[in-house]
């Protein structure tokens, strides 16, 4: 590890591909919209409430089942943050070996991120 040369990162053939460059930036772009769009919603929301808490999950035969703090919320777009980090990764060394592989994480982290920015949506919604 000590012979790796750093711009071998820098210049791999990875991070020039259009379809890694678009996705990953879409990921992110939502990534950010997700904490962007909780914080300023349910950080209002706390002060609403007398304890503080909002829901968090709803459940079709329960009813409300998780209440919790507003910030709990935020385990939405940090599981993202992970998703981006973990397929990006994966796909970087899968790249030279088989493209497609590495084709499909790209875009299954921005499908992903799709449902996570759902799910915040539905959470926000839950709550108003």
């Amino acid at each position: 590890m000590l012979g790796y040369n750093i711009s071998k990162f820098f210049e791999h053939p990875y991070r020039e591909d259009r379809i890694v460059k678009i996705n990953f930036i879409v990921s992110l772009a939502l990534n950010f919209l997700m904490w962007a769009i909780l914080y300023f919603k349910l950080h209002s929301l706390s002060y609403t409430t007398d304890s503080g808490q909002i829901y968090l999950h709803y459940n079709l035969y329960f009813g409300i089942d998780n209440i919790g703090y507003w910030y709990e919320a935020f385990v939405i777009p940090l599981l993202g943050l992970f998703i981006i980090a973990f397929n990006s990764f994966l796909g970087y060394f899968f790249y030279i070996q088989e493209k497609v592989i590495s084709y499909a994480l790209v875009i299954s982290q921005t499908l992903l991120q799709i449902i996570l920015f759902a799910a915040a949506i539905f959470v926000i919604l839950l709550n108003i």
